[in-house]
């Protein structure tokens, strides 16, 4: 009998898992768009493709889209237009910290189609806040399941 509560709880903490990462956030995470070197596109392609292959049976079609962080940018390299942009934006607001509480890390963001097995574009999007990774968000005109760099599941 223990056993077989044991292995009853077990599943349900797995379903709880599935249903959490069925939600999307629907915040658009994307204050503007930012290109990533070729260096850092291509890592983050082998990367997202790696996290593909390992997890493709497990995701199924729930993800169509993957985001991955391409590239870590310093502030200064942010245009002086997209500052109006990170006021205004759903997420990010972070950045108006004071130094000591914020640590100013923003990202470049690049969708990946399984599909077809490609960037969606070679640009990618500039990220203050991200989601949790595992989870699905809103990114641009994109749903994309949040992998972070996709080290972590390799």
């Amino acid at each position: 009998m223990k056993q077989f509560m044991l292995i009853a709880l077990a599943l349900q903490l797995f379903e709880c898992e599935t249903l959490v990462a069925q939600q999307v956030d629907t915040r658009n995470y994307v204050v503007g768009s930012y290109d990533a070197n070729i260096n850092e596109s291509r890592i983050a392609e082998i990367r997202v493709w790696r996290y593909w292959l390992k997890n493709r049976a497990r995701l199924g079609t729930k993800a169509r889209y993957i985001a991955i962080v391409a590239a870590s940018v310093m502030p200064g390299d942010v245009v002086q237009i997209l500052w109006g942009n990170m006021i205004n934006a759903q997420t990010g607001s972070s950045f108006l910290l004071p130094a000591e509480w914020n640590p100013g890390r923003m990202r470049c963001v690049m969708i990946y189609d399984t599909e077809n097995s490609r960037f969606v574009s070679q640009h990618g999007y500039l990220v203050i806040e991200t989601p949790h990774r595992g989870t699905l968000a809103r990114f641009g005109d994109y749903i994309a399941l949040y992998i972070d760099t996709g080290s972590i599941f390799l």
